[in-house]
């Protein structure tokens, strides 16, 4: 268990030995295919045309099959409980030794859909709605989320937790609530990967208000260290090439694009973790999160060279191809960490 209390240290993908990687959310397409979009047009615009869909109302809707989200609806009321005690025996371990423990809904990429086994607060708590933060202290435990999902919470949540009304009335904030139920100078834990650097930054400011301290746990996650017997495999379908027919501009332009704008910034490196951003970049497109062509990525792209840090087991001979041409070079997924470090 990897964990860092220091202030001055902040979130993992934000270290580094030296001052030679940019670190920053690059807006893609939007502000960075902004400048393409004059001359390169490789997308269909004409969206005048949409269908109309009318529903008969004198028939019932068709009923959806249940996902998998919903069987963790259907688990026995005691599950929870035995989670929520596996997770505070958890906070007094060596190495360890915090008072809270904040679980948001995203995974390491901030993305808004996720994959089934990065979804650690529906697994904690039972709350299967897209939005929602949960934190567990060592007598209680909270989730927040909005009012799309004040209903489902009600029925998912069971009554060893309290639900948060966010944007109600007289609903405390995370930090509000924990500077309250915490006594002075308690120590609160995050994953990092899981959080921005502007986010954690927000937050350790906010509970500094009662002199607590915001400590870093990863490596592992504390709820996959509960979650382990039937936590669900990463997903590792194939990825594959978006066509140039399609995707308009080849991969050498659109790197050679963005090292221009790291000469401009007087930068050697950047790191992209957004999935969407990396899928475009380097055109291509995979199925590990549900409703978006993306695959689980990070990129880091230097003046001189690129390179990609995915599972090797999804890279078929055609995408190995793709990417050597364009001068990206592979890394096994979990090994960003060591190579920012390394600078």
């Amino acid at each position: 268990m990897h964990s860092i209390s220091s202030p001055a240290v902040m979130h993992p993908l934000s270290l580094s030995a030296s001052s030679r990687f940019l670190s920053h959310k690059l807006l893609i397409p939007s502000s960075f295919f902004s400048n393409f979009k004059t001359t390169h047009q490789g997308f269909h615009t004409n969206f005048t045309k949409v269908p109309t869909f009318i529903r008969n109302c004198t028939s019932p809707p068709v009923s959806a099959k249940p996902s998998s989200q919903i069987r963790w609806n259907r688990t026995k009321k005691s599950e929870p409980d035995k989670k929520l005690q596996a997770l505070r025996e958890l906070f007094s371990s060596p190495g360890i030794g915090i008072d809270a423990y904040i679980i948001p809904s995203q995974d390491a990429h901030q993305s808004e859909f996720i994959a089934e086994c990065y979804m650690r607060r529906a697994y904690i708590s039972g709350f299967t709605g897209s939005a929602g933060t949960v934190v567990v202290t060592k007598e209680k435990a909270a989730l927040w989320t909005d009012g799309r999902y004040f209903l489902q919470a009600e029925k998912q949540l069971n009554s060893n937790w309290i639900l948060m009304r966010a944007g109600n009335p007289g609903v405390p904030t995370t930090s509000e609530w924990l500077n309250d139920v915490l006594a002075p100078g308690a120590k609160v834990g995050v994953d990092p990967f899981l959080f921005s650097f502007d986010a954690a930054e927000e937050l350790k400011e906010a509970i500094a208000k009662k002199n607590h301290k915001l400590v870093y746990l990863y490596n592992p996650n504390l709820v996959d260290e509960i979650w382990k017997g039937s936590r669900p495999m990463p997903p590792n379908k194939p990825i594959r090439v978006h066509e140039l027919k399609y995707a308009g501009v080849d991969v050498a332009s659109k790197l050679s694009f963005l090292r221009s704008e790291l000469l401009d910034t007087c930068s050697s490196a950047i790191i992209v973790s957004m999935l969407d951003e990396i899928a475009w970049l380097l055109n291509l497109r995979g199925s590990d999160v549900p409703h978006s062509p993306v695959m689980y990525a990070y990129l880091i792209v230097e003046v001189d060279g690129a390179k990609l840090f995915v599972d090797n087991s999804k890279v078929t001979p055609e995408v190995l191809n793709h990417l050597e041409n364009a001068g990206v070079e592979l890394k096994p997924y979990d090994t960003i960490l060591s190579e920012v470090e390394r600078g």
